[in-house]
């Protein structure tokens, strides 16, 4: 089966399983009627005929399950069937590491993150989805949809690799969007979690507000170094390095 044969395969498992309904439960994956995140990908995966060997958990699938786990940057780093996962470190409030996963721990690896909840792409273009169990069966179109949390995680499953013979097809390039008057774009930094908006176009003392990474903003007037954007109710301006353009003013992605 092609790469492309099995991740269209994995979605119309996942839908299959969010379309039921299920309640949400600690640990459910979809068989009788209960679910929670990473069952949604365990279910997914089982009702394929495939088997999950480890241990049902986020953070087992984050040090274990994957091919390669990389940060998010922006929209276009996601592919359909990717595995996306909400990761909190230490030194975060909200950190929650179980103790198997921490420095003494039986599957201890380094990372301290908190991987604490997962969720799978259904689709990027025209518009991002991503479907996952919340309190309920949710589907979110933004990195940042819940703003007290941003899917940041993201990579693909060893087991659906595997399904495919190993042979996973290098992402297709794709060319960056020229930003324009209405733009969308998303606020990104290779280190930090925020990035300034400002009064006036260049750096100093006129910092309006520290916007989180990740956060999609409204360009209204583009430009080659400094760009005005629309940050919710605020305006002012950010280094246009910092903008990652995902959407035409149309609100197409």
């Amino acid at each position: 089966m092609s790469w492309k044969d099995v991740v269209k395969r994995f979605i119309g498992k996942v839908r299959e399983i969010f379309a039921s309904n299920p309640k949400r439960r600690e640990p459910g994956d979809g068989s009788d009627g209960t679910c929670d995140c990473i069952g949604l990908i365990i279910g997914a995966i089982r009702r394929m005929g495939l088997k999950w060997t480890g241990i049902h958990g986020s953070n087992w699938a984050a040090r274990k399950e994957f091919v390669k786990l990389e940060p998010i940057r922006s929209v276009s780093d996601l592919e359909e069937g990717d595995v996306v996962l909400k990761g909190c470190p230490p030194t975060k409030k909200g950190w929650d590491l179980p103790s198997r996963y921490r420095s003494g721990g039986k599957y201890y690896n380094g990372d301290l993150t908190d991987y604490y909840h997962a969720g799978v792409v259904d689709s990027v273009y025209p518009k991002l989805q991503i479907r996952h169990m919340a309190t309920k069966m949710t589907i979110d179109t933004k990195l940042d949809h819940n703003k007290n949390s941003v899917w940041n995680y993201h990579g693909k499953l060893k087991i659906l690799a595997k399904a495919a013979g190993g042979v996973i097809p290098e992402p297709t390039p794709v060319d960056p969007l020229t930003p324009t008057e209405g733009s969308k774009a998303v606020v990104v930094a290779k280190s930090g979690g925020t990035v300034n908006l400002r009064k006036t176009p260049k750096t100093g003392f006129n910092v309006i507000k520290r916007v989180p990474l990740l956060t999609t903003v409204e360009i209204l007037e583009p430009g080659e170094k400094w760009a005005r954007i629309k940050y919710g109710n605020l305006t002012g301006y950010m280094m246009a390095e910092f903008l990652d353009i995902i959407g035409d003013g149309k609100g197409e992605y």
